[in-house]
């Protein structure tokens, strides 16, 4: 979700990730879970269910339409977040229209299949509808906060597990993200989202997520600082998703993410690593040491995140690198844990080793 997905996002990727994914319906394509069953005794959702851990991907709809997509999430995932789907632009087009079928398909095929689902998101200052704009009154602006977020979160009353309820808030260099919820609505916009998220769905739990605050440093003082006046003040608050979108090049020492996170959850707070992916393309040397590389990292930070108390849940922004905005917003790269051709990298086996204590 980090930096920019246009609604035209996932037409592109339905298109584009195709052309690929058709080689399955010709035979030319290598099931992904009978390559898994070669190099590993133990699939990723078992790990993490014996580790008590959620592991997710974000997915998207027409991805449920191949079978070696769908078969590899329910093999590997007991955890779900819609990319796109949820987002006020495409969920919320217009002010009497509503677009849940999309939304609606991944939840069924969710909860057919065991996976919790968490809803992304109920306020980010991108992929907006055109109908909410600076031309309205804070009055009104208001009023279409209120109705969006509680029309959204009643559909899914107790079939979304969480929410990510505001989403990258904070600026990079000081105080709240300048936004038009800022604007319209005041500094207490935040607390005041919460609040309306929890009327609708009391049992639902509430995260606060943003990008760059994984580690230890300025803005994940700030996001803490935030999320901690948040818990005195008695605001529902429940969680915090930290991004994780890194390059090999340049990533948060395992440590210090495990500090950050020691910090959140002694505050009573979940924490989940919400987005994470690991981009290579910059990486030196071929691709066999990059993809090492890229092994070592996921397995660092995951291992040393689990051994905090309240680390509930890692998502990745997409699994198989057929599927992901960093080629679109990038370029092309090999950032998750299954190649193009649903083959387990040796992310995946790091991710596993560090599920499984290794």
């Amino acid at each position: 979700m980090r930096p920019t997905l246009l609604l035209i996002f996932s037409f592109i990727i339905s298109i584009v990730g195709c052309n690929k994914e058709n080689r399955s319906e010709t035979g030319e394509h290598v099931r992904g879970s009978e390559n898994i069953e070669q190099g590993a005794s133990i699939s990723l959702r078992e790990a993490a269910e014996k580790a008590n851990i959620l592991v997710g991907a974000a997915v998207f709809p027409d991805g449920l339409k191949n079978t070696y997509y769908a078969d590899t999430l329910v093999r590997q995932f007991n955890f779900l977040t819609p990319e796109n789907h949820m987002k006020w632009g495409i969920v919320h087009p217009t002010p009497n229209k509503w677009n849940f079928a999309p939304a609606d398909a991944l939840v069924g095929f969710a909860i057919k299949h065991n996976i919790k689902i968490k809803g992304h998101a109920l306020i980010w200052h991108r992929e907006l509808p055109k109908y909410v704009d600076e031309k309205m009154s804070s009055e009104q602006f208001r009023q279409a906060v209120q109705e969006h977020i509680h029309k959204l979160v009643s559909h899914y009353k107790g079939k979304v597990y969480a929410w990510d309820v505001v989403n990258e808030a904070i600026d990079d260099k000081e105080g709240l993200r300048k936004t038009i919820f800022l604007e319209k609505l005041g500094e207490n916009y935040i607390d005041e989202v919460f609040r309306l998220a929890h009327r609708a769905d009391p049992d639902a739990i509430l995260i606060y997520n943003d990008y760059g605050a994984d580690g230890l440093g300025s803005k994940s003082d700030r996001v803490y600082a935030l999320v901690k006046r948040m818990v005195k003040e008695d605001i529902p608050i429940h969680g915090v998703g930290l991004q994780m979108h890194i390059s090999a090049t340049s990533y948060p020492k395992p440590v210090d993410v495990a500090a950050n996170i020691r910090r959140i959850s002694e505050l009573g707070l979940k924490i989940f690593i919400s987005e994470m992916d690991v981009q290579i393309r910059e990486l030196s040397g071929n691709l066999s040491r990059r993809l090492e590389v890229q092994r070592q990292i996921y397995h660092d930070i995951i291992a040393e995140s689990r051994k905090v108390d309240n680390f509930v849940a890692v998502t990745f922004w997409g699994f198989t690198d057929a599927h992901s905005w960093i080629d679109y917003e990038y370029g092309p790269d090999d950032p998750l844990l299954f190649d193009e051709d649903y083959k387990p990298k040796p992310a995946y086996f790091g991710l596993l080793d560090a599920l499984t204590g290794k």
